[in-house]
């Protein structure tokens, strides 16, 4: 999914009287305050029992690191205010890294001749 679908799909979710709120509750017209209802059903429909809302904020902030992106924006997207909270967060794999360390080596190398 590109970013404007995703932004496109988003806005085309029905609202309570043009709502601001993404989640709401259809018997109140008010805002969600936990989605653990809804995730747990959520879960069991797409077989990702096991998977906690946690760990997909961890796996957001990865890709967002291994996409370059900078511990501060991912600490804004996430909604942290410490960056050491988002360091936390974001997690590299060893092929992401792997790769980090074979590009760096070859700046080294390309400088030495």
């Amino acid at each position: 999914m590109q970013p404007g679908e995703a932004r496109a799909l988003i806005d085309s979710l029905p609202r309570y009287m043009k709502s601001p709120w993404l989640f709401w509750n259809r018997n109140y017209g008010r805002r969600l305050k936990s989605v653990d209802y809804y995730w747990k059903e959520f879960q069991a429909e797409a077989g990702l029992r096991g998977v906690r809302l946690h760990d997909l904020r961890h796996t957001f902030a990865s890709h967002a690191a291994m996409s370059q992106e900078t511990l501060p924006m991912i600490g804004r997207l996430l909604g942290h205010s410490e960056i050491q909270s988002t360091a936390r967060y974001a997690h590299l794999d060893d092929a992401y890294l792997l790769d980090a360390a074979e590009q760096i080596g070859a700046a080294i190398e390309r400088m030495l001749d």
